[in-house]
């Protein structure tokens, strides 16, 4: 039998009091001692956010996604392969006459997920890029995208049940480098999918209703936002900020994980001043996962040890604690709309209602032209800001029609 590791692989931590790290530079500072935050958007009474620049920009829009049957066949193609393959794995498992030939395996195994694990990380920078060059519409690439959210999760089902399955295998365990390989895999498999991309998988195989999706892209990564049942949602991925053969910055210190928060802090100051995140390392695959239920929602943050920088995250914010303000209002003989924002692709509050009586309108909203969704039995609907200016057209059952012109968030 082979010995536990007196050290398990993976480290979860949630630090209470912040000490000083040796060995770890902070942030360059820029002329008026103020930290660069690279990528991250500073917010108001919450969250800081995971942000495109705005001069790496290469395309915006709005998309709703529909029935796909082409999508549903392939996901649920892909699925039955996975759980061919992890009901296979485990009849062999328990076949082997030797802890040798069941090392083997599990190595067989590994292997075939570090090799689709890798299609995955190429099909989603190719899909960026397409999508970015004008190569696929948008649809096409938020389908790419629930793919491959659908495929690891299916892959991280096999590394579970892998793990399981050896440990309840008397007189054996894995050795620490195939645990290293498994949780290697397990923390890259995290940063491709996300809830955006989920649900997307969910309204083409008609699970979910379609729901309006921002999406914005640039040349090495994607921001995806929406808002539903009461939340503000979104998740972005920057591929600049993620580099793989890079010396791990955190692992030099003498605090790995002190590091991070060190880090983390300087991007999320108001969520460390409410609380400490917990804090999570995969193997050594230098992906430091941040995580926090915080007063307005929830953060999830992957920062990469070779550049410190966070490259993937994915927010939920209570819409009744976002901060807004009336930026924009418009009457026509019989119609008000008012139109409420928050922050630059943070939600947005269209308000229609009867110029007269004051009462709640059903209308029809559109933003820069394209179609967004109905107000509800309150004359409100919430969706998600453009960037720069745009304008929100109202258009009533009645064929009213308001035109309300909007300067973006600064």
């Amino acid at each position: 039998m082979r010995p536990l590791p007196a050290v398990g692989v993976i480290l979860l931590m949630v630090v209470s009091v912040a000490a000083p790290v040796t060995g770890f530079a902070s942030p360059a500072q820029t002329a008026d001692g103020s930290d660069q935050l690279p990528q991250i958007t500073a917010v108001d009474n919450t969250t800081n956010h995971l942000a495109i620049p705005a001069s790496d920009v290469r395309s915006t829009t709005y998309n709703r996604s529909s029935i796909d049957v082409g999508v549903a066949v392939a996901a649920g193609s892909s699925d039955l392969r996975s759980d061919y393959a992890t009901t296979t794995f485990e009849r062999q498992f328990f076949q082997q006459d030797s802890e040798a030939a069941r090392d083997r395996l599990v190595d067989e195994t590994l292997t075939d997920i570090d090799s689709q694990r890798t299609s995955l990380e190429q099909r989603n920078q190719a899909a960026i890029q397409q999508y970015a060059s004008g190569v696929i519409t948008a649809t096409e690439f938020l389908r790419q995208l629930a793919l491959i959210d659908a495929e690891s999760r299916q892959l991280a089902t096999r590394l579970d049940r892998i793990r399981a399955t050896a440990g309840t295998a008397p007189d054996y365990s894995l050795s620490p480098a195939q645990r290293f390989r498994l949780e290697n895999n397990r923390g890259v498999l995290k940063t491709y999918r996300g809830p955006i991309s989920q649900r997307i998988s969910s309204e083409t195989a008609g699970e979910a209703e379609p729901n309006a999706v921002y999406v914005e892209v640039s040349s090495e990564g994607y921001m995806l936002s929406t808002v539903s049942d009461g939340q503000y949602t979104r998740e972005t991925y920057l591929g600049q900020d993620r580099e793989q053969t890079a010396v791990d910055q955190f692992t030099q210190t003498n605090d790995s994980l002190g590091a991070v928060n060190t880090r983390a802090e300087t991007l999320y100051p108001w969520l460390y001043s409410e609380q400490y995140p917990s804090v999570q390392t995969y193997g050594r695959s230098a992906i430091y996962q941040i995580q926090a239920d915080h007063s307005n929602g929830q953060l999830t943050a992957y920062l990469d040890g070779g550049t410190t920088n966070v490259f993937y995250e994915t927010q939920h914010l209570e819409l009744t604690t976002v901060d807004r303000s009336e930026v924009a209002t418009n009457v026509n003989q019989s119609v008000r709309v008012r139109v409420e924002q928050s922050f630059e692709s943070g939600p947005l509050l269209v308000t229609v209602s009867d110029n007269s009586t004051g009462s709640t309108a059903d209308a029809t909203v559109r933003i820069n032209g394209k179609r967004i969704g109905t107000t509800g039995t309150d004359g409100s609907l919430w969706t998600v800001e453009p960037r720069g200016e745009y304008t929100v057209t109202v258009t009533t059952q009645d064929g009213d029609r308001v035109r309300v012109p909007v300067s973006g968030s600064a």
